[in-house]
Order: structure tokens, then sequence, then C-alpha cells
């Protein structure tokens, strides 16, 4: 995966990992309510809740802590592991907690369904309907145990004052649960994929999106390089015109003082027609350098 992808994935893991704190402390919350309010409940005992939701946590914690480095440093293979589990734990996670409440007729196979919510930030179509899959055979299963009395024994009177029935012996019960269970979760599957196909729209569109004001941004430094390099250019030029001008002035003075010398010296004598070709020569000279100037100044 490019980095692209790789920032997308860590992304979701960690809203994933964030969800999964507040998850394991409702559901130790209200294990303790009910195993002080509730005694007719069936519920696994105090050590089995502790131990499942320990575990949990210091899943949590290692995901955590491994996402916390730069993401340079993070390989594919590690998060293609770490987002695999994401849903694999805790769908054998709920299957502890059933298995040892002694039947599976509790509410808590509604966390089925929440997995399947959950599956749509981390995988694709194919994903969603794997852990759907895998999340039927789990609790199927424990309803086909408990049915044929398999589950982790619990007494008769724990049942008499529980809102649940348990599920051994009637097949009517259980037939109703299975098909109950997996037309839920099967509807959720479809729910999810639907969801899922419109947040993959809305991320290519992002990402073109994103493509698009890269290209912008790189057009705009290039013109802006360009205008520099212009208003650099310009600015020579400016001072090269303005030392030219300079220039021209300072020999315009020096033309209009040798003429200014050359009438002088022909009002006073005839006699010096030595210095007077000198002077002229001088201001041709000079002329030439003016007319220079100038044609430098009309070029720019």
């Amino acid at each position: 995966m490019d980095i692209f992808e790789k920032q997308q994935t860590i992304e979701a893991i960690k809203t994933v990992v964030k969800t999964r704190w507040f998850f394991v402390l409702i559901i130790v919350v209200q294990a303790v309510i009910v195993k002080i309010f509730f005694k007719g409940v069936p519920l696994p005992t105090a050590s089995i809740i502790f131990l499942v939701a320990v575990i949990a946590l210091l899943f949590n914690f290692g995901y955590w802590l491994y996402l916390r480095r730069p993401i340079e440093k993070t390989t594919n293979r590690s998060l293609e592991i770490i987002k695999f589990l994401q849903i694999a734990v805790d769908q054998i996670a709920y299957w502890f907690i059933l298995y040892f409440s002694g039947t599976a007729n509790k509410m808590l196979w509604v966390a089925y369904i929440l997995v399947i919510m959950i599956s749509i930030a981390l995988y694709g179509k194919k994903g969603v309907f794997l852990t759907a899959i895998a999340g039927s055979i789990l609790y199927s299963g424990l309803v086909i145990m408990e049915y044929f009395g398999l589950l982790h024994a619990m007494p008769p009177e724990v049942f008499v004052r529980s809102p649940t029935l348990p599920l051994k012996g009637d097949w009517f019960m259980t037939a109703g649960q299975l098909v109950g269970f997996n037309s839920y979760l099967f509807a959720a599957t479809a729910i999810a994929v639907y969801l899922g196909g419109l947040f993959k729209i809305r991320e290519k569109r992002l990402k073109e999106q994103k493509d698009e004001l890269a290209v912008k941004a790189q057009v705009l430094t290039t013109q802006t390089q360009e205008l520099t390099k212009t208003k650099d250019y310009l600015h020579e030029a400016l001072t090269k015109s303005d030392k030219s001008r300079v220039e021209l002035m300072a020999a315009q003075k020096q033309l209009e003082a040798k003429i200014r010398e050359l009438e002088k010296y022909g009002e006073v004598t005839t006699g010096r027609e030595i210095r007077m070709i000198e002077l002229k020569q001088k201001i041709k000279n000079l002329e030439e350098i003016v007319k220079d100037l100038q044609n430098q100044i009309a070029n720019k």
C-alpha cells in the first residue's frame, strides 16, 4: 500500500481502538451492575469477565503503542495483521463470554451486529462478508452447542428470574434464535456493504481533489518562480537603463562645455586652428558616445 493508503488504514484502526476502550468499559460496568443487582441473570464468573476484559485491553494497548510510531516505521504486513485482529479477537471474546454465561440467548449477540458495522471502516466488501460469515459460524455454533447441552453448565435456578430462556433441548427456540440472528446479521451486512461503497466513492473523490490541488499548487509555484525571475530581470534592466541615462547626461554636459569652449576660441582668435581641430575631434567623439547611449536606451 502507498503512503496515502497506509495513513488511511492507521486512522481507521485508531478509531476502532478508541471505540473498543469505551465498549469494553460498558461491558464491564454492565457485568458489575448485573452481578450486584440482578443475580438471577446468567453471567460468567467475575474472574472470567475480568480475564476477558484484561486480554482485550492488553491487545488494545499493544495496538495503540504500535500505531504511535512514525508512519515510515510501520510495515504493510504488520498493519494487515493488526487490521485482521481488530475484528477476529472481538468476535472470539464475545464467544467466550456467551459460552461461560451458559446460554447464547442473551442481548450480547447484538455485539456481532456491531462488529459488522465496525468492519466497514477496515475492510472492503469481501472483508465485511467474511466477518459476517465468521460471526454467523461462531454464534450459530454456540446456539447448536447449547441445544445439545454442550455449553458451560449453569444451575437451572439461575434462569428462574432471568429475562432469557435456555435453548437446551428446545428445537423451536433454537431454530427461532438461529433464523432471527442470521437475518439481522446479513441485513446489517448488506447495509454495511452499501455504506462502504458510499465511503469508498467519497474517499476516491477526496483523493482526486487532493491530487488536483497538488497539481495546481505545483503550477502556481512554477508561475511564482517565473514571475520572480521576470521581476529580477526588469529590475536589472531598469538599473542598467538608469545608469545609461546618467552617462548620457554626463556626456551631454561635456559636449555642451566643449561646444562653448569652441565658440569661445572661435570668437577670440582665428590663429588657434590646431586647438579647434582637436576640439572638433573631441566633439565628434562625444556625439558618437551620445548616439550609442541613446540607441541603447531605445533598444531597452
